[in-house]
């Protein structure tokens, strides 16, 4: 029987193996009281009991700003992606299928370099994890998304590898390791919500009406989802001449997000609203039909008029108000 069983008091050490692989950051606690992936400098600030942090990790694969162009000499060169070596520890399923999400947009046929750069040099270990009442994903799910997963039982960790550089790792923390039963079969069963028909972006059901009068546009589900990627891309010149072209964040329910030539394609809240809804549930060109929707519940945790928009996949036909 293969050696797969960490031990609760041997979790430590098995991250001080970690960072030979890279700059170690997982959950942890900032003074305001807020879940966030940071650096763990001490293993003391370990937060595994948290539920979900406040921004997903896809901070670190698609940064707030992003220099993609540096004009310094009169042309234009790609600005540095600032990759370097990264595990991150104490990742939820959820998150863990969101990232695999952003795999499928930016590591498409045209790959996203910045994206491609770090993703490639990102190690994730997955954990697992308790539900709350913000959660919405499938019950008891272990995702593969990952390099390796920590499924917490008894007194201790199972561990499974999905990948090379997983096995690395286990390898590296042989010595901590001992042998345990094998782990059950995944129970991920894919995305929260079958896949919607685009026709309900227009329909004349009322609870667009409802969402629509009740939003305040803040964009708070939007900034803390996994798998949103909206951006806007920036030019900032010098003072020397030069400029910078920066990708940054944006956000589909902000009304500039779309203007476009002096004009608005999207200006009134109801139209940013189903545009939201139909790229979460309903995909866009290649994913179209694939719902992006991974369940971490931290839409409807953060939401200050508290919308759910889960209401509206369980009523997808045309409804007359």
């Amino acid at each position: 029987m293969e050696k797969n069983f960490l031990k609760m008091t041997r979790l430590v050490q098995f991250l001080e193996t970690l960072r030979l692989f890279g700059e170690l950051h997982a959950p942890t606690i900032s003074e305001s009281g807020v879940y966030r992936f940071s650096p763990l400098d001490d293993p003391a600030e370990l937060r595994l009991d948290y539920h979900r942090t406040q921004i997903p990790p896809k901070k670190y694969l698609l940064p707030f700003r992003e220099e993609i162009l540096h004009n310094a000499t009169g042309s234009y060169r790609e600005g540095h992606s600032g990759a370097k070596d990264l595990v991150l520890f104490g990742v939820h399923s959820c998150d863990l299928e969101g990232i695999a999400y952003l795999d499928r947009v930016f590591l498409a046929d045209a790959a996203d370099p910045g994206y491609s750069a770090r993703r490639s040099r990102l190690t994730l270990v997955g954990v697992s994890c308790e539900p709350d009442d913000f959660c919405f994903c499938p019950e008891e799910r272990e995702s593969t998304a990952c390099d390796l997963f920590l499924g917490a039982s008894g007194e201790g960790f199972h561990l499974a590898c999905h990948s090379a550089r997983g096995r690395a790792v286990v390898s590296a923390a042989d010595h901590l390791l001992e042998q345990g039963p094998p782990l059950p079969p995944p129970r991920f069963s894919g995305p929260c919500f079958p896949p919607q028909d685009p026709e309900l972006r227009f329909s004349d059901h009322p609870l667009w009406q409802k969402f629509a009068s009740t939003c305040v546009s803040c964009g708070a589900c939007s900034v803390c989802c996994p798998t949103c990627y909206c951006f806007d891309v920036r030019e900032y010149p010098t003072l020397s001449g030069g400029a910078a072209r920066i990708r940054e964040w944006d956000n589909c329910l902000f009304v500039t997000h779309g203007e476009v030539a002096g004009a608005n394609f999207r200006p009134d809240r109801l139209d940013r609203l189903r545009f939201r809804f139909l790229h979460k549930y309903c995909g866009f060109t290649p994913l179209q039909g694939i719902s992006s929707c991974v369940g971490c519940g931290r839409c409807k945790e953060v939401c200050p008029v508290d919308i759910d928009l889960r209401e509206l996949t369980v009523t997808p036909k045309r409804v007359q108000p």
